[in-house]
Order: C-alpha cells, then sequence, then structure tokens
C-alpha cells in the first residue's frame, strides 16, 4: 500500500528483476490480473495496483474535478514505488489512463502492452462518426438509465463490450458487484471523455507498444484500437482469436505468452 497525499494506493509486488506493472480496468482490481502477474513472476518483478475507487486505491475524484489527472496521478505514484523504468501492462480504462500518462507526464517506460485500450476519442478525430455515435449513444442511455433509478443499468456497458446477454448470463453475486460499482464506473467514463488530445500528441509516445484487440470485439473498439497504432510511432496490433473486452479473465494463457514475448523482444533476459 502506498500511503499518498490525496489517498492511498493499492500497491502489491511479487518475484525478481525486471519490473512489470500491471494496471486494471473498470470494475476491476489488481487481482484481475493473478491469472497473468502469477506466473509471470516466476521470472520478472511484478506489480499491480488498482484504480480510484476500485480494490485498496481510495476514490480521489470528485464533482467538475480533473478526474484525467487524478487518475494519472495515481499511476505516477506506483511507478515512483517501483522505482525503475517498467514495462507497464494495462488494459481498458486502465490502459487509456496509461497511455495518457505516457503521452503527457513522459515516465521512464521500457515498452507498453494496451489490451483493448477505451481510446474513442480518436473515432470522431477521424471522422468515424457512425462509430462514435455507437458508442456515445450507449453510454448516454447507461448513465440516463442509471439516474433514472434502475439499478441494472450497467447491463449497457457490459453487453456492450462483451455482446447482448453478457450481463444476464453472469452469477448474481456478479451482477451485484458490477452494480454496487456503477458510480465509479460513470466516473471512468466521464475521465475517459475529459480528456482530449489531438492526433499529434499519440506521436509523441515513442515506446515499443503492443495493443491487443478482441476479434469478437465491438467494431468501435476495434476501429480505435487500429487507429492508435496508426498514429503510435512504434506499435503494432495483434487481434487475439475469439475473444472479446474481457479477455484477461478469458484468454489469461494467450495473453501471458503475448507479454512476455513483447517484453523479450524490447529487453530479452
Amino acid at each position: 500500500m502506498i500511503t499518498h497525499a490525496q489517498g492511498a494506493v493499492e500497491y502489491q509486488e511479487s518475484g525478481d528483476g525486471i519490473p512489470l506493472v500491471f494496471v486494471p480496468g473498470s470494475f476491476s482490481t489488481g487481482a484481475s490480473w493473478r491469472n497473468i502477474s502469477t506466473p509471470l513472476s516466476e521470472r520478472y518483478r511484478t506489480i499491480t495496483t488498482s484504480l480510484s475507487g476500485y480494490g485498496k486505491t481510495q476514490e480521489r475524484r470528485t464533482p467538475g474535478g480533473a478526474h484525467m489527472q487524478d487518475e494519472m496521478n495515481v499511476l505516477e505514484a506506483v511507478l515512483a514505488q517501483a522505482n525503475a523504468p517498467v514495462h507497464l501492462v494495462a488494459h481498458s480504462f486502465g490502459a487509456w489512463v496509461a497511455l495518457s500518462l505516457a503521452m503527457h507526464r513522459k515516465p521512464s517506460l521500457l515498452s507498453l502492452t494496451l489490451l483493448e485500450p477505451t481510446v474513442f476519442n480518436l473515432l470522431p478525430l477521424a471522422g468515424e462518426a457512425a462509430l462514435n455515435g455507437e458508442v456515445r449513444a450507449m453510454k448516454e442511455g447507461y448513465v440516463a438509465a442509471w439516474n433514472s433509478g434502475d439499478q441494472r443499468a450497467v447491463r449497457h456497458v457490459i453487453d456492450f463490450y462483451g455482446g447482448a446477454g453478457t450481463f444476464d448470463a453472469y452469477p448474481s453475486a456478479v451482477q451485484d458487484k458490477v452494480i454496487t460499482q456503477t458510480p465509479t464506473n460513470i466516473l471512468d467514463w466521464d475521465s475517459g471523455y475529459a480528456e482530449f488530445p489531438m492526433l499529434e500528441d499519440f506521436a509523441t509516445v515513442n515506446v515499443p507498444t503492443l495493443v491487443v484487440c478482441g476479434s469478437a470485439s465491438h467494431r468501435a473498439m476495434q476501429r480505435s484500437n487500429q487507429l492508435l497504432v496508426d498514429h503510435l510511432p512504434q506499435a503494432r496490433l495483434m487481434a487475439l482469436e475469439g475473444a472479446n473486452h474481457f479477455m484477461i479473465v478469458t484468454h489469461a494463457a494467450d495473453l501471458t505468452r503475448l507479454i512476455e514475448q513483447h517484453v523479450r523482444e524490447v529487453q530479452p533476459l
């Protein structure tokens, strides 16, 4: 645990060697990486954390605040604790935070592995009005449903990422968990859309980058991830066959292999 002026930050590490930092997305904590980070800790120093309002990281975002700056502060505290250049591995909204940090604060990174970063802000910049409209409509409908008292409003976002019926197929305990996290997730969406990068900002991230996108993911995710790779100087896109946005649960072994392969290409053991 990191004691920070703005609130505690979750920090756990295991193993020795080259540091790999794992950043989860919405509805997730550092423990979400266990099936990936545990086998890698046999050969690397693995570090896990959680973003604001999840796990043991205190919520620091307030209405009207600089939400993405707050999230970058969390991740910056983790990197300071690591006290070494790191390979940064991040998923979903966490990957958007990691990328924003790389763009704006230039931390000492060895590489980036971004698993379906929620870079939907790229869609309007590339003239993808229809896809951008789909994402915006989902988000607005989700928030409106929640504000009107629909306790199951989160199904909108879960089904957007996993396909129709994904939320209903969850066990009751999992449904209850994501329902309780809905206010935090809405803050995540607001934080993500509070970031207004220009295309030239992405060109400043001159770090070896692997972007992984599921072949079964929403078209808006696939297109935004391709656009990201098109604008990063050292990036490549890997399509993970049969996966969707929840790949760190369903395809942990495949991701472990891809992450280590990328790390070894950048920095052989």
